[in-house]
């Protein structure tokens, strides 16, 4: 094939001789840049060991000749090479990696793009802190007023995570902000990746709604993006997509349209488009796979052919957790526990239930795995003189790092404590009062226990939306961690604030959980304490968090100063 020879006098190129001989020649230039094109190029014909095989030569090179900027592009490609065979676990480790060398050496651009494969590879292994974290990064970097591809591509990263984070209005509305910004662009992009991705979102959305109340909402939204793909494919503006993307998002569009005819009850169209789908898949199991039985358990559903939905649902989780593809899998396991609990065999949606919770336990743990690894890297750097400018560089970059909770949209921990350590000086100083108050979730633990960590985050989104709406304008909520929120008042005293968390008490006391869960009821309790000279961060927040303790359910103080409060 014309590819493969191409890779191979590419590599040739940078190593000299035949591609055994190891022997190094050149790294800089054209020669280096023809040698990854090559290899992406290589992606778009399905040539992936070949692929991987060159970018793996260029990497060699790289260090040979102790390039950090060509390292970091090997790296890069190699990050998108794992993304697209689905080699996950290792796509997050290379692209984190590639990240900080484009960070250290000042390519922005670069960095954009490497971030953007971390998102991406997280967000699917179920990591969605980190995916929204690498994705507002990737946004941030880029300069929104002058569009270039590499924002839209950020955008669209961004748009997807908020999808698996389960916050579907968000990622539509940035979605629609890379579609706006694509024909902006010097050179206007199509418009159909974004578009594409705003179908699978909706087809989400209707999937967690059915869940969740058991009914199918209305299908007009997704018939309209349905027919706004089918026009752009039709004009031919859909091949614009990263490398050895395209024939991916071909699954995608015919899967999606098999899920609508499904759902909308047109069986025989259903039909045609999941014989379609399955005619797309190549010979290596990859996560489309995955997607497919998705769209034939929703033709047997639609059929009523329970045994057929059931087969295809367990085909779908073990293909999803094969190739890593964590959030399919978590679907999966969702729609079998709703098939089963429409049958009546409560012991085997239950089984389920239990398998999804440990499913989600070891998502949360690799998250937590992955912010390690960019802590450690973090404080290696700060450890040696010799990185002394890779530090600084270092905390330049978490500066631009959102302030906002990636799960629930309301301010972060860092953003509450700046806010907080700001105003502490300014109110004491003028006689203005300031107030603080910890807001914990009564038994959120046993939430997630009875009803699946899923329904965990729904609460906590709830609570932050509570909490956000009853507070005055210029007030802040934040979440400080797992069910800890704060809310830091303005020129406010002890009995205004609690006046306004009185109103936030009864609003999440008298919100309507059971459209959440069946059985659901969720209750807070507030600790209120206002600064005093002196105060710092840590003495008011520790202040306001004893006070709450005092009110909390089945609180039994254990010293008279816990008594005293």
């Amino acid at each position: 094939m014309q590819v493969r020879g191409l890779a191979l006098n590419a590599r040739q190129q940078v190593f000299g001789g035949d591609t055994g001989s190891g022997e190094f020649r050149d790294t800089s230039g054209d020669t280096v840049d023809q040698a990854l094109r090559q290899a992406f190029r290589a992606l778009d014909h399905g040539l992936y060991q070949e692929s991987r095989g060159l970018a793996q030569s260029v990497l060699i090179a790289a260090k040979a000749s102790m390039d950090l900027h060509l390292e970091a592009k090997a790296l890069a490609c190699l990050a998108h090479c794992d993304r697209v065979t689905q080699r996950l676990r290792r796509s997050s480790e290379t692209a984190r990696r590639a990240a900080q060398l484009f960070q250290r050496v000042g390519d922005t651009e670069g960095e954009t793009m490497a971030l953007n494969t971390l998102c991406h590879a997280c967000m699917l292994l179920g990591r969605n802190d980190e995916a929204v974290e690498a994705a507002m990064l990737s946004v941030t970097l880029c300069d929104a007023t002058s569009p270039t591809p590499t924002t839209v591509v950020a955008h669209n990263g961004l748009g997807m995570a908020h999808c698996w984070s389960g916050n579907f209005e968000k990622a539509d509305a940035s979605l629609e902000t890379a579609i706006h910004l694509a024909a902006r662009c010097v050179r206007p992009m199509s418009p159909y990746q974004p578009k594409l991705n705003q179908l699978w979102v909706e087809a989400a959305r209707l999937a967690d709604a059915r869940y969740q109340t058991g009914a199918m909402p209305s299908l007009k939204r997704m018939s309209a993006l349905v027919r706004e793909c089918r026009r752009l494919e039709r004009s031919g503006d859909e091949l614009t997509f990263m490398p050895g993307m395209l024939p991916i998002a071909r699954t995608i569009s015919v899967s999606m349209k098999g899920l609508y005819s499904a759902w909308q009850g047109a069986i025989d169209n259903a039909r045609i488009y999941a014989d379609r789908a399955i005619g797309s898949l190549g010979g290596t199991m990859t996560w489309l796979d995955a997607l497919v039985r998705w769209v034939l358990a929703e033709l047997a559903w639609a059929q009523g052919d329970w045994e057929g939905t059931e087969a295809a649902f367990v085909e779908m989780r073990n293909c999803a957790s094969a190739v890593e593809h964590e959030q399919l899998a978590c679907l999966a396991q969702l729609l079998l526990i709703q098939v089963f609990e429409l049958q009546g065999k409560t012991a085997m949606a239950q089984l389920e239930a239990r398998s999804l919770r440990a499913r989600e336990r070891r998502m949360s743990a690799e998250s937590m795995n992955g912010r390690e690894a960019v802590v450690k890297w973090q404080l290696g750097a700060r450890q040696s003189e010799r990185h002394l400018e890779q530090a600084l560089m270092a905390s330049k970059q978490f500066e631009r790092w959102s302030f906002e909770d990636a799960l629930t949209g309301i301010a972060n921990r860092r953003r509450f404590e700046q806010a907080l350590a700001e105003r502490l000086p300014t109110s004491v100083a003028a006689s203005r009062p300031l107030t603080v108050a910890m807001v914990d979730l009564d038994h959120f633990k046993a939430v997630n226990d009875t009803y699946t960590h899923q329904v965990g985050d729904r609460v906590l989104k709830t609570v932050a939306t509570v909490m956000a709406s009853s507070i005055r304008e210029n007030d802040l909520a934040a979440r400080l961690a797992g069910d800890e929120f704060v809310v830091l008042f303005s020129d406010a005293d002890a009995d205004a604030a609690a006046e306004i968390c009185g109103r936030i008490r009864d609003a999440v006391a008298g919100f309507d959980w059971d459209s959440i869960a069946n059985g659901l009821h969720v209750t807070v309790s507030i600790g209120v304490s206002q600064a005093v000279a002196g105060d710092t961060v840590e003495t008011i927040l520790h202040r306001s968090d004893k006070s709450m303790y005092t009110v909390k359910p089945g609180w039994v103080p254990t010293s008279l100063a816990e008594l005293a409060g």
